[in-house]
């Protein structure tokens, strides 16, 4: 059985790009790559993959915030870094390829933008992009509709409650090609989210159906915090369960949990019944200092639990710290329904 810790887990993405500012990016970094004598072609691909990887390895270093983050934070101002990796709507590319057919300059951009209602209601981030910065053919199709991409970019100004951005590139992150076997690679897809039916230790829990009716949750109701903790702690294999204390990063911390077999370091925060409603951001805090403080555990994996449902915005928040490049976790979310299945399959607290 392999382990995966914080310490030794890899930074894993590496980028497929279809837009690259070479000029922004090469300003960013303060390089240029040396490119070797070749044809033009080949040229031209090896300068592409160059400032890809110091675009990649700067991310990695410096470990800009999500734009998520800093909306939550309430720090976003203009010059504001950032990456954000979500659906965006991309339009105008069909007026840029006619321009170009008839010659006109000079030729217009293309914008994208993605709604931020998660975050704040009403609110928008929007860019435009030059198609002179596309890195392939393929830009044309992968720019086009409603697409789930990464921008890094920049604020240049917040008007009402639309945010302007420009982006240094736009891209797919991807899995690293060498490490193949990463708990964060296998999860790009999911957006680093983790289900609990991937989970090993809960594997009892898998083939039963969640509950359709609000009104099963009633059957957590009465059952404190506390002793969901120590029924989780029980079924994964953990044997010391720590006190709850003030400072306290999260509730319990083990290397016991297990995903295809592999050990992944877990960090759990419960949300007990005290407040027996579907959670939202300000049941976590100021600025959802909670998801914060989790997040600072030395852990791949972030578990959030509550007793009832959980809102949009708190997956927002978990998928916001989850997605900071340079700093890569995994997350999941357990629900109430999710809360009952499991302690059900292994007869937790009376269930």
């Amino acid at each position: 059985m392999d382990d995966l810790t914080a310490e030794n887990a890899p930074e894993d993405f590496d980028l497929t790009c279809w837009y690259i500012n070479q000029r922004r990016v090469a300003e960013l970094v303060n390089s240029v790559p040396h490119i070797a004598a070749g044809n033009d072609h080949l040229r031209h691909l090896a300068t592409l993959s160059a400032f890809k990887d110091l675009m990649t390895d700067w991310l990695k270093i410096t470990k800009p915030p999500s734009l998520g983050q800093l909306l939550m934070a309430d720090v976003l101002r203009k010059g504001s870094f950032f990456t954000f990796y979500t659906n965006f709507f991309c339009r105008g590319l069909g007026e840029v390829g006619k321009a170009l057919e008839k010659g006109k300059m000079p030729v217009p951009q293309a914008e994208a933008y993605a709604k931020l209602d998660d975050f704040r209601p009403g609110w928008k981030v929007t860019f435009r992009f030059s198609h002179d910065h596309f890195t392939s053919n393929s830009s044309w199709s992968e720019l086009q509709g409603q697409k789930r991409l990464l921008i890094a970019g920049a604020v240049t100004h917040i008007e009402g409650n639309v945010i302007h951005a420009i982006p240094w590139i736009i891209a797919n992150p991807v899995p690293s090609w060498t490490k193949p076997r990463s708990l964060i690679g296998s999860q790009w897809d999911n957006r680093l989210e983790v289900f609990i039916e991937q989970i090993d230790n809960f594997s009892k829990a898998h083939d039963l159906r969640r509950a359709r009716s609000k009104k099963a949750l009633d059957a957590l109701k009465d059952i404190p915090e506390k002793a969901v903790k120590e029924a989780f702690a029980e079924i994964i294999g953990e044997a010391a369960v720590p006190k709850d204390w003030g400072g306290e990063k999260s509730d319990l911390f083990t290397t016991s949990l297990t995903i295809d077999s592999r050990r992944i370091s877990t960090a759990f925060a419960f949300k007990g019944p005290a407040k027996f409603h579907p959670m939202k951001m300000k049941d976590l805090g100021a600025n959802g200092d909670q998801i914060d403080r989790l997040f600072s555990e030395p852990a791949d994996l972030l578990i959030l639990q509550h007793c009832h449902e959980i809102e949009n915005p708190v997956r927002a928040a978990m998928r916001a710290y989850a997605q900071r490049m340079g700093d890569l976790r995994t997350f999941c979310l357990i629900d109430g329904f999710d809360t009952l299945r499991i302690l059900q399959a292994y007869g937790k607290c009376g269930l």
